[in-house]
């Protein structure tokens, strides 16, 4: 796992449902979203720095630009601490409430330990072992790095409680060094990973796979609904297991997730196009990373220039950064799978000085895609059948 599975942002043949889509309340949590503090022209940079960082192996950048990318990101530290992104919630490990990142970009469970006497971990709450009858020490000495700070300590295993359903035999990370100011002022403790097991930093597998495996939950997948950003609250629904049917219309479509070195390491799916006021942009050969910790759209400069040739009245600012009218009235669709997902007009633009939502940052043909698509859609991840499912979301 890395850190830039943190920030902004992080993230998914036909599924095979083995019952009947379910409003599943028992099994769903409220999540609450982690709002950036700065404006876009602040934090542009660190975005793009960060995301490089977070998915270098996919994007493939070379090590000079990554080695550039760090040395900023930690010389910007301050503007770090006031812009994770993500949504967050609580679960419960050896009966111990933690407020946690749930993140589709990573695949590891950690939290605080009690031996930890930093700053930034006595004002989060940290992991007694002794007050934990379940809980069994395992040892292994772990390090994870987030470009601008890092974590490290020991594994342990416990038992993990979130949205009602209980898992045996969690391993997880107690952490007791955290490296740098990076989560000195953050409102989570810890990270809750959902990705795949493949992406473990502690080759641990993940809690959500437990869940399967000890059949704790009835399905192998997990539905996650965010409010648009022209809605208030800025909360969502993270669902286990099951599929919450109040939350979206017509059909789910699946869509087949695709490997990475031969593994399934990311949620990552192909893109056959983006149309725009009816118009196709011909983008052939596209994929795109999705990831709950990103509140934009991530491209190539020479994608991003070519999808702001067709929105009306968008221009590229002398920071590098596309803005867009703030009463657009474009018609934006992602295609996948062969079908239109439309966006709300509100989620073309972003904070008060209307940037666009789209912006350059991406690798080569690897999109990464964030709150700006998935606020408009419902989705499914499914780790067994490697399947993402999409419906337009109940306004």
């Amino acid at each position: 796992m890395n850190i830039y599975t943190l920030i902004i942002f992080l993230y998914f043949t036909i599924f095979i449902i083995d019952s009947a889509p379910i409003n599943s309340k028992s099994n769903s949590i409220s999540i609450k979203k982690i709002s950036p503090k700065h404006s876009l022209k602040e934090v542009h940079q660190f975005y793009k720095d960060y995301f490089m960082l977070k998915y270098q192996n996919i994007y493939a950048t070379d090590q000079d630009k990554l080695a550039s990318a760090k040395k900023r990101l930690s010389e910007s530290v301050n503007l770090t601490i006031s812009n994770f992104l993500g949504y967050y919630g609580e679960f419960t490990i050896g009966n111990q409430a933690f407020k946690t990142i749930f993140d589709l970009g990573s695949s590891d469970l950690w939290v605080p330990s009690q031996k930890c006497t930093q700053h930034s971990c006595r004002i989060h709450k940290r992991f007694n072992e002794s007050l934990s009858k379940t809980f069994n020490p395992i040892g292994t000495p772990f390090s994870i790095e987030y470009g601008a700070g890092a974590v490290t300590g020991i594994t342990g295993k416990d038992n993990v409680l979130v949205g009602g359903i209980e898992t045996v035999g969690q391993i997880f990370g107690l952490v007791k060094e955290e490296i740098g100011k990076l989560f000195a002022l953050q409102e989570f403790d810890g990270i809750f990973g959902m990705g795949f097991d493949a992406n473990s930093k502690i080759k641990a597998t993940t809690p959500f796979s437990n869940m399967v495996e000890q059949k704790a939950v009835t399905n192998p997948y997990f539905g996650i609904y965010l409010q648009r950003s022209n809605d208030t609250g800025h909360t969502g629904t993270l669902t286990l297991g099951d599929i919450d049917t109040t939350k979206f219309i017509g059909n789910l479509n699946y869509n087949n997730v695709s490997t990475y070195e031969g593994e399934y390491k990311s949620w990552i799916l192909d893109v056959d196009d983006i149309s725009i006021n009816g118009i196709k942009l011909n983008f052939k050969n596209r994929q795109a990373l999705f990831d709950t910790g990103n509140n934009l759209v991530f491209m190539s400069y020479e994608d991003a220039a070519t999808y702001h040739k067709f929105i009306n009245g968008s221009s590229l600012n002398n920071d590098g950064i596309y803005t867009v009218p703030c009463n657009t009235t474009d018609q934006v669709a992602y295609i996948i799978g062969g079908v239109s997902y439309n966006i709300d007009q509100s989620d073309l633009t972003t904070g008060s000085d209307c940037s666009s939502s789209v912006q350059p940052g991406g690798g080569g043909d690897m999109w990464l895609i964030g709150d700006a698509f998935l606020g408009n859609v419902y989705s499914v991840y499914n780790i067994k059948d490697f399947t993402i499912g999409f419906a337009p979301v109940s306004k």
